[in-house]
């Protein structure tokens, strides 16, 4: 919302990070200038956020080091295009508006989202007593399930899981969860996603081409080469890290001799690193009512066509109704219209012209300020 208030939208020039993270403590949001600025951080990282809401220019952190970005009065950001379903309709009538913490200016309560961003970025947070943990999905496949919900509100969730299959995380490892669990933890709201790292095989090295969501590279290398010096992994007999721009992800082992079963390797460091990884789900939302509760995928989407259907009606009668003044005023100038003498006259010599023209001619008082 600071970014789109200082004009920073998609197709603004780049301005420095600092001068959002001042806009944002200094008028919305009393806290720390290094807690505003990582948020602002993640959001921009393509590999943490699965649609990222701002396009940062500088360092940013690396697939690498997620922390290793540069301080913010180097780098610089704007908008991304991704950001405007949150914000495009805000001028709209379509959100709440409330003081910010010294009651000087006013923020929206909430964004009149376009797209349900709470399942497509996920998001993950502890509260006092609860936490959430909800996985990030494809932009595709839930927008075809919330049409779907949408022309048919008693679909199962059997049918709505063909639609969304699984999560869809920023980095490229597959999901090896079955289907069941699958269909389990989105019938409950809870449950678990199990990650695998992708690897190929090449001139007899094994390389691995994508990890698990959050985990670095730097941290496997670690784990491996513990293990190959404790000679717990006496099949492999080099490890290098062939990783640059091209290729986020290279890492290249070298085993021993051609007749190691390679599948063999992989399925140990699958059990003994972090090439596989699990990620708790956990959808605990504050709903419409103001209340959290963990809710199953159909409630979530249902619950978010509700916003929307009223987020829309909201948008429409702001219209309706800027039409509908105008249209008063206009009733009132053509009733000034056709009787121009007399009102020319009223207004030159009356003490009180407005009340006069209000009983003569039954006008309302916008219609005579008008």
């Amino acid at each position: 919302y600071a970014l789109s208030e200082l004009g920073l939208i998609a197709s603004a020039k780049y301005k420095k990070s600092a001068r959002t993270v001042g806009d944002v403590i200094g008028k919305l949001h009393p806290h720390g200038d290094a807690a505003a600025y990582e948020a602002m951080v993640l959001l921009s990282q393509s590999f943490t956020t699965r649609y990222p809401l701002i396009e940062g220019q500088g360092n940013w952190g690396s697939l690498d080091d997620p922390r290793s970005f540069a301080a913010m009065r180097y780098t610089e950001c704007r908008l991304s295009p991704f950001a405007q379903s949150l914000l495009e309709e805000l001028g709209q009538g379509t959100a709440d508006w409330s003081g910010n913490f010294d009651g000087t200016l006013l923020e929206p309560k909430i964004l009149p989202a376009r797209l349900p961003n709470i399942l497509l970025n996920g998001t993950t947070g502890i509260a006092v007593g609860m936490a959430t943990d909800i996985p990030p999905h494809n932009i595709l496949e839930v927008v075809k399930a919330a049409v779907a919900l949408l022309e048919k509100p008693s679909m199962l969730i059997e049918e709505l899981c063909r639609l969304i299959p699984a999560p869809d995380f920023p980095t490229y490892a597959e999901i090896i969860s079955s289907k069941e669990e699958l269909l389990e933890m989105y019938s409950t709201g809870r449950g678990s996603v199990k990650m695998r790292a992708t690897f190929d095989f090449e001139d007899g090295e094994i390389v691995i081409n994508a990890l698990p969501h959050q985990t670095s590279s730097s941290k496997i290398l670690e784990q491996i080469a513990g293990q190959i010096e404790l000679k717990k992994l006496p099949m492999i007999i080099d490890l290098r890290d062939e990783s640059d721009e091209a290729n986020p992800v290279r890492i290249v082992l070298v085993p021993r001799s051609n007749r190691i079963d390679k599948d063999a390797v992989m399925n140990h460091l699958f059990v003994t690193t972090d090439l596989q990884k699990s990620f708790r789900v956990n959808m605990n939302i504050i709903g419409l009512n103001g209340k959290p509760k963990v809710m199953d995928l159909k409630s979530l989407l249902k619950e978010w066509l509700i916003f929307r259907q009223n987020t829309v009606t909201r948008r429409l009668q702001h219209r309706l109704d800027w039409v509908m003044d105008r249209l008063h005023i206009l009733e009132g100038l053509m009733i000034a219209f056709l009787n121009l003498d007399e009102v020319i006259h009223i207004i030159r010599t009356e003490d009180k012209p407005k009340v006069v023209l209000k009983k003569q001619f039954q006008l309302s008082d916008i219609q005579v300020d008008s």
